[in-house]
């Protein structure tokens, strides 16, 4: 997510022209290794099915805790093997607490179009789509936007390697990206309501460790970290890692939200999780 136009070029009289043909070489370099370590995390292994119970605790600006929601999530990566082919579904059922309980959530990636996101809130008594500037509203009442909880195409963004960083998480040391992203569709900002992101992600698992959400204006906007992953096999018998718990933050509201999955079960164990359930009808139906 950058302009390279925007890049710092250094000129000097004496060897103006070179000194720019030598920055914007850097700059291609630069969005060529963003690019493929991003190309590289989106080739690692994925669970093709996986239901989880879900919790988005939101807090106030003070740190109270206003609300823990519930839900039960199920999620279904079809062709998960073909990086070219696979596709994202995901469903949710909320039921607490009560005033929730009833509402639910849809998202269907689908190839080459937009992808399709409902949400289902009993008031409105209707499937209401997500479209347009709906991406950048809150989901569910969280610090998490519509956007935020949404599959998204690699190939919408355009990335800029930043550097190598090390971490500590838990007491250890992890070495990570830090790549900027930018969407390459103006209206895509527009909708999302980020001019840039930045993501600190440890390429061998995949886990974005720390991220940063820019607005419009280019004011950071939000920050989501990483409190915590477990590890399932997929059905090659193939490691994924897993973000378990993940913290949002309006850094300028000073509110955040904190989603957390648990009894995590995965492929064979996930037996309710079938394609079929991926549809408007059951967000009002007993799927799980």
């Amino acid at each position: 997510m950058i302009n390279p136009s925007n890049h710092i070029k250094l000129v000097l009289a004496t060897c103006c022209a070179l000194l720019t043909f030598a920055a914007n070489g850097f700059a291609v370099e630069e969005n060529q290794k963003g690019r493929q370590i991003m190309d590289s995390v989106d080739a690692l292994p994925l669970i093709e099915k996986m239901i989880s119970e879900t919790t988005l605790d939101i807090f106030n600006s003070q740190g109270s805790l206003l609300f823990s929601k519930r839900s039960r999530t199920a999620s279904f990566v079809q062709d998960f093997r073909d990086q070219d082919k696979k596709l994202n579904r995901s469903l949710s059922y909320f039921y607490a607490p009560a005033d929730d309980k009833g509402n639910g959530a849809l998202m269907i990636e689908k190839a080459g179009m937009d992808d399709d996101q409902w949400i289902y809130l009993k008031g409105l008594r209707k499937p209401k789509r997500i479209i347009g500037s709906d991406k950048s509203s809150s989901f569910m009442g969280s610090d998490f936007s519509n956007g935020d909880v949404a599959a998204r195409d690699i190939d919408d963004s355009n990335y800029l390697w930043l550097a190598t960083e090390k971490i500590t998480f838990k007491n250890k040391t992890l070495k990570v990206e830090k790549i900027q992203s930018t969407f390459k569709d103006p209206q895509m900002r527009k909708d999302y309501g980020y001019s840039k992101n930045i993501v600190w992600i440890h390429v061998k698992s995949g886990l974005p460790f720390k991220m940063e959400l820019y607005d419009l204006n280019g004011q950071l906007y939000k920050r989501a970290t990483l409190l915590g992953f477990t590890i399932k096999k997929n059905r090659d018998d193939k490691k994924v890692f897993i973000p378990s718990s993940m913290e949002m933050k309006n850094v300028i509201k000073g509110t955040k939200t904190v989603m957390t999955m648990k009894n995590i079960k995965t492929e064979k164990t996930a037996g309710k999780v079938k394609p079929e359930i991926f549809k408007i009808d059951y967000l009002t139906r007993k799927w799980w």
